[in-house]
């Protein structure tokens, strides 16, 4: 992973004693990671949870990234959620094999850009589980873009690692409607 996500991985999981590659390709801040802003809200879906927003945005980012060639995949915590993405993909005609996986299925794997739907914008759910979301967060090897909502961070997302990453570096936010600020 880029050493500007180890570094924070490091220090908050694993008490500073997980050293990164300093030969990483990916030194500066450009493509560590984005938090995209997208203020939207969680659906109940029978036991899993959706987030249609989301899902819109990150079809949006799944056709920049593949427009420009770029190897990667799409991560979530809710099945809901991957199977309304990966519907998203084959109507949009994009490539959707092998492309979206819930965090557990993806333990193990790695791409160089990771695209994370949280979903969740009211309770913590998934986020609470400090091991699922490190997996989650230590996928990329390249870049990580992580779409959920600036107002849930705030209030319940602060209290997740993923909180925890975005205080560490003191993130400013790209809003949905803004993705080509997004450096590849």
């Amino acid at each position: 992973m880029p050493p500007q996500i180890g570094r924070f991985i490091s220090e908050a999981v694993y008490d500073d004693l997980l050293k990164s590659n300093l030969l990483h390709p990916v030194t500066d801040e450009r493509m560590a990671c984005h938090f995209i802003n997208i203020p939207t809200q969680e659906q109940l879906h029978e036991t899993s949870w959706k987030n249609p927003g989301e899902c819109q945005t990150i079809l949006r980012i799944a056709t920049m990234l593949q427009a420009k060639n770029k190897q990667f995949r799409i991560i979530t915590p809710y099945d809901a959620q991957r199977s309304l993405i990966e519907e998203g993909l084959k109507l949009g005609k994009l490539d959707w094999e092998n492309k979206c996986f819930n965090v557990d299925s993806f333990q193990g794997n790695e791409e160089d850009y990771i695209v994370i739907s949280l979903v969740r914008s009211a309770a913590l759910g998934f986020l609470a589980d400090l091991r699922r979301t490190n997996v989650m967060l230590t996928r990329c090897k390249k870049g990580m873009i992580i779409c959920t909502s600036q107002r849930f961070m705030k209030r319940a997302g602060r209290k997740s690692l993923v909180g925890s990453l975005l205080k560490y570096y003191e993130h400013k936010w790209i809003e949905k409607d803004e993705l080509e600020k997004i450096a590849l």
